[in-house]
Order: structure tokens, then C-alpha cells, then sequence
């Protein structure tokens, strides 16, 4: 029997993993709405008004392929962005607005003594939460090649 203790995930290990699995279940996604997409462009789109043509000639045999050896459209670092701007930063800002509230509005000392969270200093606290938030941020709003298709991206379907 071994005497080591056991060694536990630390928060950025636990973070980090569960990144990858939403940008895991994100790209999963992709694949079928990739494939949604193109029978709505070429099948739907051309019953509707043959006139307009296809899209893309070779639809049939592309969307075949993909079925049998299916591909991932957008990179890891492409959907966790994703995921940040559409959900979670809205989240994360509301969470961390509530959590200044809490830290500043009840208490009478200063901020960084009510960050305090157990034996860690509240600087520590506050300086953690900042990074976390920033990298975010930054991690969302990086100019970047977007690789899914982006037809609902565009400002012009607000007519």
C-alpha cells in the first residue's frame, strides 16, 4: 500500500478540462449543423426557386464524404471563442458584478480584506479573478480567421 496522498486537480487543470469539453461538444455540433446548412442551401433553397441555382454543384458528393469520414470544421481555441461570446461572458460579467456588490456594499472594510477567502489574502483573490476574467476576454475578442460558416454573422439580416 502506498503511503503518497493522493494528488487532487488543481482549479486550472479543472478549468482547462472542462474548456475542452465544451469546445468538444461545440465542434460536435458544428459537424451536424454544417451538414444542416448544405441540404438547406442545395435541397430546400433550390425546391423553392430552381431559378437561383445551387450553391455548390459538387453538394452531393461533399456531404457524402463528410458522412463517411466526418471532419471537425473549427479548430479548439475557434469554438471555446465561441462558446465565450455567446454564453459565457455574458455570464462570467453578471457573476463577477454580483461578486463586487457582495465585496464592497456590505462590508465596512476594504476590498481586498473582504475578498479574503479563508487563509488567502484577498489581493490574491482579487488579483486570480482579474487574470481569469481578462484572459476571457481576451480569449473572446482576438481577432482571429473564423472557419464556421458565418451566414448569421452578418449585420444585413436585420432588414
Amino acid at each position: 500500500m502506498s503511503t503518497e496522498p493522493k494528488q487532487t486537480p488543481d482549479a486550472d487543470d479543472e478549468t482547462r478540462t472542462r474548456a475542452e469539453l465544451e469546445a468538444r461538444r461545440y465542434r460536435g455540433y458544428d459537424i451536424w449543423r454544417s451538414r444542416v446548412r448544405k441540404l438547406q442551401e442545395n435541397v430546400f433553397a433550390y425546391g423553392l426557386d430552381p431559378s437561383a441555382g445551387l450553391v455548390d454543384p459538387d453538394w452531393r458528393q461533399k456531404l457524402s464524404q463528410d458522412y463517411r469520414e466526418p471532419t471537425i470544421k473549427t479548430s479548439a481555441e475557434e469554438a471555446i471563442a465561441h462558446r465565450l461570446r455567446r454564453v459565457y461572458l455574458p455570464l462570467f460579467t453578471i457573476l463577477i458584478a454580483a461578486w463586487l456588490v457582495r465585496i464592497t456594499a456590505f462590508s465596512p472594510e476594504s476590498l481586498t480584506a473582504t475578498a479574503a477567502v479563508g487563509m488567502i489574502p484577498g489581493w490574491v483573490v482579487v488579483a486570480t479573478v482579474a487574470v481569469f476574467y481578462l484572459g476571457a476576454v481576451g480569449t473572446a475578442i482576438r481577432p482571429r480567421t473564423w472557419y464556421a460558416k458565418g451566414e448569421l454573422r452578418s449585420e444585413n439580416l436585420r432588414k
